[in-house]
């Protein structure tokens, strides 16, 4: 793992560029990035790829959905070290596509990282991992029916990019988007069933 900081979003995509470049653009890399005990951004990558043009790859929300759940469950019930079986640490995804989503990314990230902080710290405090794990479950689920309609997996995405980014940069108001970001892609993913 690189050892910039896993509490920025520029800390965590830099690490993960790292990664992937030295070591090939797998969910290891992903774990590898962020360290396994980082739920945070465990959580961020996965999403932040679901929400890219890398998730309109067909297959690509299912592996992400199905590791967002993995790393869920074990938050949920307080594991302190992530753990993930060997056939979902080795899929892969487009190597060049992945690079070329995190430069494009990378100046939003500095700009996120200089407004993010302390703010409404009752939403970022110990119970909320564990919340949130639990709404990332339901989102990731939902991730599976959205599928069949193009580009519909990047609404549950979006919701957990928001509610794991509220964790990773132990920001209540980020959380609170989540929140209500997860209202809405229910809400929309109801009206498109």
């Amino acid at each position: 793992m690189s050892n910039r900081s896993n509490s920025s979003v520029t800390g965590v995509l830099e690490s993960l560029e790292d990664e992937v470049s030295s070591n090939g653009a797998d969910v290891n890399a992903i774990l590898n990035a962020s360290g396994s005990r980082a739920a945070g951004p465990l959580l961020f990558l996965p999403a932040v790829v679901m929400i890219s043009p890398v998730g309109a790859i067909p297959g690509v929300p299912i592996v992400l959905a199905t590791l967002i759940i993995l790393v869920s469950a074990q938050i949920l019930i307080g594991s302190s070290r992530i753990w993930l079986p060997r056939f979902i640490r080795q899929r892969s995804v487009p190597k060049d596509k992945l690079l070329s989503m995190l430069d494009r990314i990378r100046p939003y990230a500095r700009q996120v990282d200089r407004f993010l902080g302390n703010h409404l710290s009752i939403l970022a405090g110990p119970p909320m991992p564990r919340v949130v794990a639990f709404l990332c479950i339901m989102l990731a689920l939902a991730v599976f029916p959205a599928t069949l309609i193009p580009t519909a997996a990047a609404l549950p995405g979006g919701a957990i990019a928001l509610l794991s980014l509220g964790l990773l940069t132990r920001d209540g108001l980020v959380t609170l988007a989540g929140l209500l970001a997860t209202g809405a892609a229910v809400y929309f993913l109801l009206l498109l069933s």
